[in-house]
């Protein structure tokens, strides 16, 4: 795997494990069984613990299977897999993570070289797509312990 993207992923599922136990531990949302069961209810969700977020200093945008996590120690946008995954990424998003990490005036670097590291990675074995997913991947030795059973 090219060593700038292990360490994007690596970075990146850091602050999404962060989210995750912000989100589903502290918080209490409960973890969603699919990304469709997120899309019908985050929104719902997000409401109930509005105040907790606010006084934690935390902003919560729910969109469409996904979540973008603001918070003073981290910040983190993912979407959710098909069956509930909750460690996935894609190009696009490690782009903008790693952008943001940097501090890199904007614009958002191109995604392309991370799109074709993450094909070379699958290709490789280190990492695979979701399936029945458009762009999401996973690292099959690091997997969220927030994943649905």
């Amino acid at each position: 795997m090219h060593s700038e993207l292990a360490d994007a992923i690596r970075l990146f599922r850091n602050d999404q494990e962060l989210a995750l136990a912000y989100l589903h531990g502290k918080l209490r949302i409960p973890v969603p069984s699919t990304s469709h069961e997120w899309a019908t209810n985050a929104r719902d969700y997000v409401c109930a613990v509005k105040s907790i977020a606010l006084a934690d200093f935390v902003t919560l945008y729910p969109h469409g299977v996904g979540i973008e996590v603001t918070h003073p120690e981290f910040h983190v946008d993912f979407d959710y897999g098909p069956a509930g995954q909750c460690d996935c990424f894609d190009a696009w998003r490690l782009s903008l993570h790693r952008h943001l990490r940097l501090k890199v005036p904007n614009p958002v670097d191109d995604p392309r070289p991370i799109r074709d590291w993450l094909r070379g990675a699958v290709d490789s074995g280190h990492l695979a797509k979701i399936a029945d997913s458009y762009s999401l991947y996973y690292n099959p030795e690091s997997r969220s312990t927030w994943n649905p059973k």
